[in-house]
């Protein structure tokens, strides 16, 4: 397995993973755009862009789209997240040039036509309703957005999505889908050189600045230190952030290590204490999440009403014990093999496409799984305590709640750390 790295005439990065015996390929195109480069007017542009991409071409209509791929055996999807936008499919080999000629139609050429925006806008708004109706995930996404601002919500608000018009969907494309802000990833049963000469053929006239453009700053403080959703709902859905670190950072390593003995596995110490010991919740755990220059833990848990301040306390102290006490040798080795062992696991083209191209997009530079796993085995006891002394303090503390009744007081009351 070889990965190798090219640049378009036009500026547009090139990264394959050439994988011999594998009989797909897995085709990525990333573009540097997400939630976080949105105005606080129309906050789910880039996800309305994503879905309009494949509405339609001056040459192929919609169905048309998606039956000539799908119908050589193409599997097509498309994602948006808070810094990039990736539009992606994994075929047979041996259609891969003509499936990638119909998405690069649909990638390159999108109408974005008015009355089919109108018609689409509603199946967003379902979707926006979807994600409401589930509490466990809303209300990671309640914690990120009052963190790190509402431009971080991918999908938007009610308000924000009716706002949103086909020239915002083109000013994105205008300002940020410029070839110096995109990276093609392909992995599978394929050559780079083959790879990068249909890439030429379908992107390389592409226009634009092969620069890439500036970021956008996020927030130093969260908007708010508590934020809670009252509504329907059958259990208490708690997050717990903190303000942690960014991709690069010298110690998101150690922050890595730590939330996997805090709450990233069966035998974590928040499974073990508040799941296994005290049976305050059914799911509970603990995970960094990082942009590419700020990111945040989160500690979260689904538990019933008339225990959801007892479970602040028991997170917050497990959290706190980080501070002063180091780990075992035991919980180290152990956090360092769960790891290593979940980067080792992966097998599938559609994973090296993803990691690679996101890398390059992200880091801008390429991440071997070999330098991640030795950075990962690197890590001390002495700076697990460093970071969590770092992270776990009370002024950069957000908490989000959803709940049938307000429980802000009775949570900030057992919320010291």
């Amino acid at each position: 397995m070889e990965v190798k790295k090219s640049i378009l005439s036009n500026g547009i990065q090139v990264v394959t993973t050439e994988r011999e015996e594998s009989a797909a390929v897995a085709f990525h195109i990333y573009f540097g755009c997400g939630g976080r480069h949105e105005g606080n007017e129309v906050v789910g542009v880039s996800h309305a862009l994503e879905h309009m991409v494949f509405k339609g071409t001056p040459t192929r209509s919609t169905l048309d789209i998606a039956r000539e791929m799908e119908g050589n055996g193409a599997s097509i999807n498309a994602n948006t997240a808070a810094e990039r936008t990736c539009y992606h499919f994994t075929s047979p080999v041996q259609v891969f040039e003509k499936v990638l000629n119909v998405y690069a139609d649909a990638v390159n050429n999108c109408l974005l036509d008015k009355e089919e925006w109108s018609r689409e806008r509603h199946v967003i708004l379902e979707e926006l309703k979807m994600y409401e109706d589930m509490p466990r995930i809303w209300v990671s996404d309640l914690l990120e957005t009052t963190m790190f601002n509402l431009q971080v919500g991918v999908i938007g608000s009610k308000e924000t999505i009716n706002r949103i018009e086909p020239e915002n969907m083109r000013e994105l494309i205008d300002i940020w889908y410029q070839p110096g802000n995109t990276v093609i990833s392909v992995a599978g049963g394929v050559k780079h050189e083959y790879v990068v000469e249909l890439s030429e053929k379908f992107f390389g006239s592409r226009s634009g600045s092969s620069e890439r453009p500036d970021n956008v700053s996020l927030p130093k403080e969260s908007k708010k230190s508590f934020v809670e959703q009252v509504r329907q709902t059958d259990q208490v859905n708690l997050s717990i952030g903190f303000r942690g670190y960014g991709l690069d950072h010298e110690n998101l390593q150690p922050l890595r290590v730590m939330c996997n003995i805090l709450g990233g596995k069966m035998s974590s110490r928040l499974f073990t204490e508040v799941r296994e010991k005290r049976g305050l919740a059914y799911s509970v755990g603990a995970s960094a999440n990082c942009f590419t220059d700020a990111g945040y833990v989160e500690m979260k848990a689904g538990v019933a009403l008339e225990k959801a301040s007892e479970a602040t306390k028991v997170i917050l102290e497990e959290s706190s014990k980080f501070k002063d006490e180091e780990v075992t040798d035991e919980e180290l080795s152990e956090a360092k093999s769960y790891i290593r062992g979940n980067l080792q696991i992966h097998e599938s083209s559609s994973y090296f496409a993803g990691r690679n191209g996101s890398s390059l997009m992200l880091r801008n530079m390429l991440y071997p799984m070999k330098q991640e796993i030795e950075e990962v085995e690197s890590v001390t006891k002495e700076e697990i305590v460093s970071v969590a002394k770092d992270i776990f303090r009370k002024e950069k503390m957000t908490i989000a709640v959803i709940s049938e009744k307000s429980l802000r007081k009775e949570i900030e009351e057992n919320s010291e750390i």
